[in-house]
């Protein structure tokens, strides 16, 4: 009753127009006559982010919101704090080899909000230097997230790189650690990664972006010379494509790549022989719907490949003086026999090489999982091979060196090794790093995530499969406390389902507070994500399936009610970005079926940001998607895109949307356009509430207590 005044946005109406746009199309035939969508809230676009106008009206979306939460400030302030009780705030993570005369490990102090990253002498651990405070770099700024982390190859000087807004627009900077001076050479405009390229401390390789926010160049600085006067190494013209770059784990050669979600082709420069010309050499040239990721050992390259409709990669080698694909074969066992036989129920994912080892992870039968291929150190000749076991199938199995925040870095940073650290967690056992010797198959736990006054033993987890309309079975992974679970009880559904990302069942501590209130957390493993292999994507979850994702996740949220789970009444759901999608799609589709909804940073404007290129991200979205320009396309698109399938609801449930400023991803002006439509159309009195970060992106608040107290206003609501 006390609530302000519910904020205004309705202006004149835009027509915007599909099947006009500048360019090819793809091969496809425009739409004629061009189809056009009324856009009554284009005005709240600025892609400035300065107009006082738009500001001030997202201040009253955020004072409305506030007024209509007020009564919960109670709620929220008392699960923030549970959250951070589980937290120890000071802790060190685990230290980490890095080449061979040093050790790394990331830092958190209590009160500080972001890491801080030592070293020390690998041989006795002595010499402990700060390598970087980021607390220190983020003093004067009001976000501050750290993108590439690479020490030089001699481990003298630092290049890291910053994104002070949120915008995803990254400054790289040099540090010399012997002095812990900046270097006076500056990398403006990055698209945030780094590596150090040939020459001792001598080259760095970056990408940057072009005017919508597209990584369309690959750079080789030379330390101590201008900006300005980099080679550019790579160039990519077609708005479907990004590039990249990476350096093998051998430090040989740098890899260069233009990928968009179908396809790619790699290049590589021998780092050994570059010079003011870097030698830049094909591997293979793109084709449709043929994608392959390489790495390097001795003579050979190794290749992850989907070509010949292996849909789910497979593992070929080919000699580094003949890399085309005509060259590719499988890499066998001392018997003759492929090692990886194509198998549609194992996924090979990604990879990385040691001196005598291949490491592999993927997926097998739903479930994250990983590979060790064992090599003979004078031939290259596969000794053996095998699949690492772990406590428990339904989890997240992944080599990693230093959590979340140094993700950047890599799995492994020492190649002559036979040992590696891996991260396992499941919806109840907390992240935990083990040291796995590739040789032996034993493992040591070196640090389990402390999340002080969780028991393990009180928590249960499980997976279920609901059986979707069509027959097909969609995985479901549970978690909650034992001794709370009640029939129909409350329950929190999650669900992703987009561009092949598996929505894995990893341990969170901010879902503690949930469960320790009765509330059950269930995850979606929804068609459109890739826990089922590439086919639960590439076949059924995009283009003209994409209405399964949607189907499966009402599907499994009326199983749980259908089955005593949950009930109407007590079912939240939530899901951000393209998850935010499946929020809109499914609550046009089942309004009745939810008590509540949060919809963070959703992609909701489907239609109209789809239709113009110069929206960052939107020409590589056309894969995902479909171009609406083209008729078949926009006729498909037009049946879940949340914004123009919004209805009149008599029937619905509240709803939270968030959004960032600085979002390149999902533009803020979705959610404040989707606010204000749901809104008019919600006949019940139910909520719906706009909270949007004015100082953040995509990936909401980069300070850790910030994000935790983010969290804790979505839970209490």
């Amino acid at each position: 009753a006390n609530a302000p005044e519910k904020p205004r946005a309705r202006r004149e109406t835009r027509l915007v127009k599909f099947g006009v746009v500048e360019g090819e199309n793809r091969g496809e035939d425009a739409m004629d006559p061009a189809r056009t969508i009324e856009d009554d809230l284009f005005w709240l676009r600025d892609d400035e982010r300065k107009s006082d106008e738009i500001l001030k009206h997202l201040e009253r979306e955020n004072a409305y919101t506030e007024a209509h939460t007020e009564h919960l400030k109670k709620l929220e302030t008392k699960i923030y704090e549970e959250i951070i009780a589980t937290i120890e705030e000071t802790d060190v993570d685990v230290r980490f080899a890095w080449g061979d005369r040093h050790e790394y490990w990331v830092k958190t102090q209590k009160g500080k909000a972001y890491p801080i990253i030592y070293r020390c002498e690998r041989a006795n651990g002595k010499h402990v230097e700060k390598v970087l405070d980021v607390n220190e770099v983020a003093a004067e700024m009001k976000y501050c997230s750290l993108g590439g982390f690479k020490p030089s190859p001699t481990h003298d000087v630092l290049a890291y790189a910053i994104d002070a807004t949120g915008f995803e627009t990254y400054t790289v900077r040099f540090k010399d650690l012997n002095t812990n001076e900046l270097l006076d050479d500056v990398l403006e405009g990055c698209a945030g990664g780094v590596s150090w390229g040939g020459g001792v401390n001598r080259e760095v390789y970056y990408s940057t972006m072009d005017d919508a926010h597209r990584p369309d160049k690959v750079w080789r600085h030379t330390m101590g010379t201008p900006q300005s006067s980099d080679v550019c190494v790579l160039e990519e013209p077609d708005e479907l494509f990004n590039v990249g770059f990476s350096r093998t784990s051998s430090g040989r050669y740098m890899m260069l790549e233009s990928e968009s979600t179908e396809e790619n082709e790699c290049y590589v420069i021998d780092l050994d022989a570059a010079d003011a010309a870097p030698d830049v050499r094909l591997v293979q040239k793109r084709s449709p719907l043929h994608r392959y990721y390489l790495e390097h050992r001795g003579d050979t390259f190794y290749v992850l490949t989907n070509k010949d409709e292996k849909i789910n990669f497979e593992l070929l080698m080919t000699p580094v003086d003949a890399l085309g694909q005509d060259n590719w074969v499988p890499v066998v066992d001392g018997a003759g026999a492929p090692v990886f036989a194509y198998d549609d129920k194992r996924t090979l994912e990604s990879f990385f090489a040691c001196k005598n080892h291949l490491v592999i992870d993927g997926r097998e039968n739903g479930f994250s999982a990983m590979w060790v291929v064992r090599l003979s150190e004078e031939s290259g000749e596969v000794v053996d091979w095998h699949k690492t076991e772990w406590p428990s199938e339904n989890a997240l199995v992944y080599p990693s060196v230093a959590g979340e925040t140094l993700r950047c870095v890599g799995a492994n940073q020492v190649w002559d090794t036979n040992e590696i650290y891996v991260s396992y967690s499941s919806l109840n056992q907390p992240r935990t790093v083990y040291k796995y010797d590739m040789n032996t198959k034993s493992k040591k736990e070196m640090k389990k995530t402390p999340v002080k006054g969780f028991d393990t033993s009180k928590y249960t987890t499980m997976r279920l499969e609901v059986t979707a309309r069509d027959g097909v079975k969609v995985p479901v992974s549970i978690a909650f406390k034992t001794n709370l679970r009640a029939h129909r009880g409350p329950l929190l559904l999650e669900g992703y389902g987009s561009y092949g990302i598996s929505n894995d069942p990893a341990f969170m501590r901010t879902a503690v507070p949930l469960m320790d209130r009765g509330v059950t957390i269930a995850i979606a493993h929804i068609r459109g994500g890739g826990e089922m292999g590439r086919e639960w994507y590439e076949k059924q979850g995009k283009y003209f399936t994409k209405l399964n994702t949607f189907h499966d996740f009402i599907d499994v949220a009326e199983h749980l009610v259908s089955t005593g789970w949950t009930q109407p009444s007590k079912l939240a759901i939530s899901g951000r970005s393209a998850g935010g999608l499946l929020m809109g799609a499914t609550l046009n589709m089942r309004p009745d079926l939810f008590r509540c909804v949060v919809a963070g940073v959703p992609f909701v404007d489907v239609m109209v940001s789809m239709c113009d290129p110069s929206i960052p991200l939107t020409t590589g979205e056309w894969l995902e998607w479909g171009n609406p320009n083209v008729e078949k396309y926009f006729d498909y698109m037009m049946k879940y895109a949340p914004m123009e399938n919004i209805r009149p609801m008599e029937v619905a449930p509240d709803v939270l949307i968030t959004a960032g400023l600085y979002d390149p991803r999902v533009a803020y002006w979705e959610s404040a356009k989707y606010a204000a439509r749901l809104r008019d159309a919600v006949k019940n009195g139910a909520r719906v509430l706009l909270k949007t970060d004015l100082s953040a992106g995509h990936f909401s608040a980069s300070d850790r207590y910030q994000h935790f107290k983010q969290t804790a206003f979505e839970h209490a609501f």
